[in-house]
């Protein structure tokens, strides 16, 4: 082995990312592997591969001591001089072996090491760039659609969007580019497994960092979120910045945020409210659409309230199958009876 490995791993380099230096490491440790594997020997040899010439020094190391009780791990000052005329004791000695006395069954050897080390680092690269995904949303390639689930590419990598963490009700076809919010990533002996989930309350929050500049730069923060997927979702937002409306950011001129998000969302209704430390303004802003007469505390320790609207709005304060109030109390973490205004 001479300059034509070098060329192979510059090669690799350019191709895998993986350094020449990192790999003549690998390389070095799968050929002592090799030898002792091949040869049966309890000598203790490194190898050397030259970086500039890509030739490989194969040696025997020794210990040099006074007594000599092991042969195969230990030499006298004596020999050792005869090596090197500066060995000294407690030092370390280098005795060249032949590279000959590598067979083809140790260089075949030697490379299955290597091609392997290789498909790890490969995997430890993978996972390193996809790991940087978790806790975001992203786009995804839709391959295959089953009962059960949907095959997806991320990237370069296949994972599967079970049905659960779909929105319900919604389609997706093989072609489809969708977004999905990535859970987790997982090292595996194949490579890296993504976790994904379309139905998280944390895939709304991604979608808004996406689309709103203010979410994804911290200007605009979300206090609370409450979701039902397929259906609605309420999300309570503060602003840092006096100046900027936490809402109206995250609506945008005539709605022209917001209408990706709730594209995305294949129809689930978004209600967004500003979040307030006042409990009665608190309650009312996560009641929205529905508008709201007054607020009565009924015990604050307990959490629990009374709202008071008119009788035209008491059907929108609830919401189909009660969701409306249901995801209210959800976001707020306040009891919530709702009463229609009673006319005197």
């Amino acid at each position: 082995m001479n300059l034509n490995l070098l060329e192979a791993l510059e090669q690799l380099e350019e191709e895998k990312g993986i350094s020449k230096d990192e790999i003549m490491e690998i390389l070095e440790k799968a050929l002592v592997s090799a030898y002792k594997k091949n040869f049966g020997t309890s000598k203790n040899v490194e190898v050397k591969i030259d970086r500039m010439t890509g030739d490989i020094q194969l040696y025997q190391v020794f210990d040099v001591v006074e007594n000599v009780t092991d042969e195969l791990t230990q030499i006298s000052l004596e020999d050792a001089r005869k090596i090197d005329p500066l060995a000294e004791i407690g030092k370390k000695i280098y005795k060249k072996i032949s590279v000959k006395e590598f067979g083809r069954i140790a260089a075949q050897t030697a490379k299955q090491v290597l091609i392997q080390r290789i498909r790890e680092l490969e995997k430890e690269r993978q996972y390193e760039h996809y790991s940087e995904l978790a806790g975001s949303v992203t786009t995804c390639e839709v391959i295959r659609v089953t009962a059960d689930w949907a095959d997806i590419r991320v990237g370069k990598i296949e994972t599967r969007l079970m049905k659960r963490d779909w929105i319900p009700g919604e389609t997706i076809k093989p072609g489809d580019l969708i977004k999905v919010y990535v859970v987790d990533v997982l090292k595996d002996r194949k490579g890296p497994k993504i976790l994904v989930s379309r139905s998280v309350p944390e895939f709304v929050i991604g979608l808004f960092k996406l689309e709103v500049p203010e979410v994804e730069n911290g200007i605009v923060q979300v206090k609370a979120i409450a979701r039902e997927p397929g259906v609605r979702t309420k999300i309570g937002v503060i602003s840092t910045n006096p100046q900027v409306d936490p809402v109206g950011a995250c609506i945008g001129e005539g709605g022209s945020r917001i209408s990706s998000i709730l594209k995305e969302l294949r129809g689930e209704k978004v209600d967004v409210f500003k979040w307030v430390d006042d409990p009665k303004q608190l309650i009312a802003n996560a009641l929205a659409p529905a508008s709201v007469v007054s607020v009565e505390i009924l015990d604050a320790e307990r959490k629990a309230a009374r709202v008071l609207v008119p009788p035209t709005q008491l059907s929108l304060a609830i919401g189909k199958g009660g969701q409306n109030a249901r995801l209210a109390v959800k976001v707020t973490g306040w009891k919530i009876d709702i009463k229609p205004v009673m006319n005197v």
